[in-house]
This record gives C-alpha cells, sequence and structure tokens, in this order.
C-alpha cells in the first residue's frame, strides 16, 4: 500500500516508524503544562500568607483549587500515555483509512469508522490525548496499533496527535471476545486493551 501525506508538522516522525517519538512529546507537553499551572496557582495560593491580606481570599482560594487539581491533571496524562505505550510495544503500526466521523464526544472523545482492516470498519469510541478533539487530517487515515476486537492506539500523520481507541459498542461485541482465540486474548492483556477503559477518566 502506498500511504500519501503531508508533510508533518509534529517535531517527530508522524509515518509510522517511530511511536517514541510521539510518546516522548506527549510526556513533554504534559509537564510543561503542569509547570505553567504552578507558575500560575502557586503564587496565587501562598500570596494570601505573605501579604496576610483577607480581600485577596478569593484568589487564594482559587490558587488552591489549582494546586489540587494540576497533579491530577499531570497524573491522567502520564497514565494515558503509559497506556497507549503499552499498546504500542505490543502491536505494529498499520495504516488504517480511510476514517469516519460519527460523532463528538464529551472529554476530547469522538465516535469513528475505521476503515482498512481485514475485519472490515468497526465503530470506535476514542479520545485525543492533546485535548483537541477529533483532528481534522485523521479523516484520511492513521497509523494504527492494536486489534480491533479490543482496541487500540492511533498516530495521526501530519499532526502527530495520539488516539486512544475501543470498540464503540463494547458490550455488544463482548461475547466475541469472549470467545477469541486464547493468543488473542492474552495479546490483549499484555497490551492492557483487554477489559474496557473509560475515556471520560
Amino acid at each position: 500500500m502506498i500511504v500519501v501525506q503531508e508533510v508533518s508538522r509534529a517535531p517527530y516522525a508522524t509515518d509510522g516508524t517511530d511511536f517514541q517519538g510521539a510518546l516522548k512529546h506527549h510526556r513533554t507537553a504534559a509537564l510543561k503544562r503542569f509547570a505553567k499551572r504552578a507558575a500560575v496557582f502557586g503564587p496565587m495560593w501562598l500570596q494570601i500568607f505573605v501579604t496576610r491580606t483577607e480581600y485577596l481570599l478569593p484568589i487564594a482560594l482559587m490558587g488552591f483549587f489549582g494546586v489540587l487539581v494540576s497533579p491530577l491533571l499531570l497524573f491522567s496524562a502520564l497514565w494515558w500515555g503509559r497506556r497507549c505505550s503499552r499498546v504500542f510495544r505490543t502491536y505494529p503500526m498499520v495504516f488504517r483509512g480511510p476514517v469516519q466521523r460519527i460523532s463528538l464526544e464529551r472529554n476530547n472523545g469522538f465516535v469513528i469508522r475505521l476503515g482498512g482492516g481485514s475485519s472490515g470498519s468497526p465503530t470506535m469510541a476514542g479520545r485525543n490525548l492533546s485535548g483537541k478533539g477529533w483532528p481534522a487530517s485523521g479523516s484520511a487515515g492513521v497509523w494504527y496499533a492494536g486489534d480491533d476486537l479490543f482496541g487500540g492506539v492511533g498516530l495521526v500523520p501530519t499532526s502527530g496527535e495520539l488516539l486512544f481507541m475501543q470498540p464503540h459498542d463494547w458490550p455488544l461485541t463482548s461475547a466475541e471476545r469472549a470467545n477469541a482465540p486464547a493468543d488473542r486474548v492474552a495479546k490483549a492483556e499484555q497490551a492492557g486493551i483487554k477489559g474496557y477503559v473509560s475515556l471520560r477518566s
């Protein structure tokens, strides 16, 4: 198959040859966002202990809330990156396309029909790790690592965004997973996609 794609806008390879660059970029971006939040919310919280001025209390409370939430957001981003890493290390990347967007969901989620597979065109629910929803450049296709029956991870050519996906109708395909060959199930378990994953976490 000859894959024609635009020049990548990402600072790493997005042609299916290297997933490490995408994971490193995601991790670095998460740490930078955490540092920026800490630089904003930390002083907002601490200033009340320095000035001891009561009218600054609302600002201090906002800062305190930001200080509490920022580590949770960092943990979530690193957790998703780790989950994608397990999939990439278990399955090879293959180009799948075209991709039909069916709907957009909350928390940067989406529902798509993933083309180009040997088992047809499964409907997948997914989450964009960059926090930007469905990428427009993903309609032409994505580099996909995974198993249609259990889910997988997509790397979008051009933008380099990471997409975690799993079957949209998870309960309806439970019988197929239960009857899947043992080696297929074992591989999914190794990749961390044997069970259902909440895309809202």
